[in-house]
């Protein structure tokens, strides 16, 4: 018997930028290239979508009229610590960029940028936050595995083994 491949979820990718130009560029070419996108035109408005969930990376202006990416970063990474969060400014340098990745961003992206690079940028690092979440589930499952006794690693059985880890 075969087992049938699940299709995966696309990544969902929040977009905050005061700029409307750029948010729909961004937008249309994200979704282009497979991503689900939440394009949003301030940072409070990135908080509160980033609170209710389900996002996979964040890229943000750095400077926008409310707060900007630094701000975000420190917000967000309250909520969710291993948010990948990348910072794009059109006023670019090299000590803004230095400030960003001290102040926890993922990555840092000068304006005007080529779409293609944000996509495997956001690729990159989705990808290896997912890696990071699969390889924590996969321990979790083992420490089940052997306090247990149980045998199976299925995808079946690591459901199940994620359930009585939830409910011990």
């Amino acid at each position: 018997m075969t087992e049938k491949a699940v299709p995966s979820t696309p990544s969902h990718i929040l977009v905050a930028d005061d700029e409307r130009s750029i948010r729909l560029m961004l937008e249309a070419g994200l979704k282009l290239n497979g991503f689900r996108v939440t394009a949003v035109p301030t940072g409070s408005r990135a908080l509160e979508v980033a609170r209710t969930g389900g996002v996979d990376a964040v890229l943000s202006d750095i400077y926008m009229p409310d707060g900007g990416g630094l701000d975000l970063i420190k917000n967000i990474h309250q909520i969710d610590p291993g948010m990948p969060i990348i910072l794009m400014t059109a006023q670019g340098s090299v000590e803004a960029a230095v400030r960003a990745v001290a102040e926890g961003a993922a990555d840092f992206i000068g304006k005007p940028f080529d779409v293609a690079a944000v996509v495997e940028l956001l690729r990159r690092h989705v990808g290896a936050r997912q890696e990071a979440e699969s390889a924590q589930a996969s321990s979790t499952i083992d420490s089940v595995i052997s306090r247990s006794g149980l045998a199976g690693r299925r995808a079946p059985m690591g459901m199940v083994y994620k359930l009585i880890a939830q409910a011990a």
